[in-house]
């Protein structure tokens, strides 16, 4: 008699994290103002084992947060040593890694050891770009802020929520966003074309270009190409933001993304 299948623990923590991101995914949308959004915030961050977050725009003001008591984290964009580096990245990073990415001036080093101080050990920063327009000077994207899941000292990060906080990070951000700056109204927001949909779905469940053609039996530049014109159509950047703009937006679901796990 064979036995019925069960999944192993991994499998099954991996389920529910998905799970907790695409319940933040559908509830970041319904949030009414930035205190129920902080609160949604709080509830996912704990559930992916992370202990505090920060979430800044690019200027250094604290749009969100869940502190330890005795560090409110304000200070200059200048002095900001998590900023500083997350202007300079596109991929989350670890905050140990800082003073490789950058070089950190004495007010960046006092803000990460005020930090420390306060209690705050592992830490991981997810950066957020835009896009510049085509009539503004500059490199092609400007940064807009950044979310950081925040460890208790002497505590590691969870690892396996790195990912999750990856998109949990960047969904947070644009619905703070919105709440603050609402867009102009869109009844029905950007719209993907049949083809770009179906490689954003594989992007999600992190396929390359190469093997994005093998699945849809079309060539390599031709999957680049929709999806560039893709991320044209969101305004963004990477490709994990052409995700999270595709899932906020509800032009994909966590179950299109689940379905190639």
């Amino acid at each position: 008699m064979t036995e019925p299948f069960e999944l192993t623990q991994p499998e099954e923590a991996a389920r529910t994290r998905s799970h907790i991101v695409q319940d933040f995914a559908h509830v970041s949308r319904t949030a009414r103002n930035v205190a129920q959004l902080r609160s949604l915030l709080c509830e996912t961050t704990w559930a992916l084992g992370f202990h505090h977050l920060l979430l800044q725009g690019a200027s250094g003001e604290v749009w969100l947060a869940d502190l330890p008591p005795g560090w409110n984290a304000v200070a200059p964009a200048s002095g900001d040593a998590v900023l500083a580096a997350a202007v300079q990245s596109y991929a989350p990073f670890l905050w140990s890694d800082i003073s490789r990415l950058v070089s950190l001036t004495r007010s960046q080093r006092d803000f990460l050891n005020a930090a420390h101080a306060a209690g705050i050990g592992a830490a991981v920063a997810v950066p957020v770009h835009r896009p510049r327009g085509a009539h503004e000077a500059g490199s092609y994207s400007v940064f807009a802020g950044c979310c950081s899941f925040l460890m208790m000292n002497g505590v590691p990060l969870p690892l396996e929520s790195l990912a999750a906080a990856h998109y949990v990070g960047a969904l947070a951000f644009d619905a703070a966003e919105n709440l603050r700056e609402p867009r102009a109204a869109e009844p029905r927001g950007p719209q993907l074309t049949p083809r770009q949909r179906d490689c954003v779905v594989l992007v999600a469940q992190g396929k390359s270009d190469w093997e994005i053609g093998q699945v849809l039996g079309i060539s390599e530049s031709t999957v680049h190409k929709h999806i560039e014109d893709a991320k044209r159509r969101f305004g963004v950047s990477t490709r994990v933001q052409l995700v999270v703009r595709s899932l906020f937006d509800a032009r994909l679901s966590f179950s299109d993304v689940l379905s190639g796990s």
